[in-house]
């Protein structure tokens, strides 16, 4: 996509299919790998009818390699038919500086 077009806010990093990172929901229950994150949101391949657009859920991000595990309130934005779209609602500073360490980990092997 033409990057002059590009309507989003933050830019994204993909994450590689060996990415160990994953979302979980509340209950602790693992909804699937993590494959797109930036400071506004991420992208999760999972079951797009688990959520519905406009819906605010609680999410664990988890990536063991990092020691990150951290609830966050999303809200769904879209879904596709490999998974589902969620944007951050409030990040709280810790929060912001995990998904920070991901987006630096996976930005720098994009850029190799």
């Amino acid at each position: 996509m033409n990057r002059v077009t590009e309507k989003r806010k933050y830019e994204r990093v993909n994450l590689p299919a060996s990415s160990e990172a994953y979302l979980t929901d509340a209950n602790g229950k693992k909804l699937g790998m993590l494959r797109v994150i930036g400071q506004g949101g991420l992208f999760c391949e999972c079951d797009p009818k688990l959520f519905k657009p406009g819906q605010i859920v609680l999410l664990r991000i988890v990536d063991p390699s990092e020691g990150i595990d951290r609830n966050m309130e999303c809200e769904v934005r879209y879904a596709f038919e490999n998974g589902i779209g969620f944007a951050f609602e409030d990040l709280d500073p810790d929060a912001a500086v995990e998904v920070g360490v991901i987006i630096g980990k996976y930005y720098s092997a994009e850029q190799e």
